[in-house]
């Protein structure tokens, strides 16, 4: 199934997929998640860099992460699915965001209010309109 992977990590970014070397911040990951959900889903593949150069996950830490921002930093959370993947004796994590039923999802910020994030391409970009 490593063949599934590398045919992923080929297509690159764009509006339905997002790379990320590791997760260190569930305030950030909670926008990316938002976002696909406010957009039309796509999924997250950590432990793979921008440039496509797999690099794996350290830990089973990510999970515990993405899982916290989903809960605590989304309103209203959101649900997603993940499976591990062993590519060149490396762990990548495939995180699968369906298009969200409950829009607008929104994230909440270092200063404690809650935004809205869509999907551009391969950006997560601002809705014009949010909440406090």
């Amino acid at each position: 199934m490593s063949l599934y992977i590398r045919k992923l990590i080929k297509e690159g970014e764009h509006l339905k997929q997002d790379f990320k070397f590791e997760i260190s911040d569930v305030r950030k990951i909670a926008r990316t998640l938002v976002a696909f959900s406010n957009t039309e889903g796509g999924k997250l593949l950590i432990g793979v860099k921008d440039n496509g150069k797999i690099a794996g996950v350290r830990s089973d830490e990510e999970i515990y992460m993405i899982e916290a921002a989903a809960a605590l930093n989304c309103k209203p959370e959101i649900t997603f699915s993940s499976k591990k993947w062993l590519i060149e004796g490396k762990t990548i994590l495939e995180i699968d965001i369906p298009k969200g039923k409950q829009k607008p999802y929104m994230a909440k910020t270092e200063e404690g209010k809650w935004l809205a994030y869509i999907r551009v391409n391969d950006e997560k970009l601002p809705c014009k309109r949010n909440s406090t």
